[in-house]
């Protein structure tokens, strides 16, 4: 008899856990997220970790996330802008001939915007060092130089002088 209805119970239970996954994901959407003040949770893991790997006190932390959300928030219409150029430049390089006097502005625009976002941090960086006590403030700028440019910075070689 339990041999008969298996087929029926794991129809019924794979049919109820699909539509919890289902139901989750239409919750996120259309009734925001869980998170509070719009902070999503790779921002809490961020900032958690900076917190650990500088020893940041309550008001550091506090002044940590202003800036890198401030930050975020001058930034976000520069990404948005980036996005469409992408869409464009995709729809540019799908055609059978590339037409370089269309790609040619789109790439130097993204070119800007990235540099104004790279110069963006730097000031917010600066703005956060300039709160830290000197040791944190040293170790702040080796995870920077470290997550900006991975490897080891200065012991790379130019690819002529690179070992073979």
């Amino acid at each position: 008899m339990i041999r008969r209805n298996l087929a029926w119970i794991l129809f019924g239970l794979s049919l109820v856990l699909n539509i919890f996954f289902v139901g989750g994901f239409v919750y996120a959407k259309h009734f925001g997220s869980p998170w509070a003040h719009g902070r999503a949770p790779w921002q809490q893991r961020v900032d958690a970790r900076w917190a650990d790997e500088l020893r940041l006190d309550p008001e550091q932390q506090r002044t940590f996330r202003q800036a890198f959300r401030e930050m975020r928030q001058r930034n976000a219409p520069r990404v948005r802008e980036l996005a469409q150029l992408r869409e464009q430049l995709t729809t540019e390089m799908e055609k059978d001939k590339l037409d370089f006097a269309a790609i040619d502005p789109l790439l130097e625009r993204v070119s800007a915007l990235r540099l104004d976002i790279q110069k963006d941090g730097l000031h917010a960086a600066e703005q956060v060092a300039a709160t830290l006590r000197p040791e944190q403030r040293a170790k702040f700028r080796e995870v920077m130089i470290a997550r900006t440019f991975p490897g080891r910075p200065g012991k790379r070689h130019p690819p002529d002088e690179r070992p073979q």
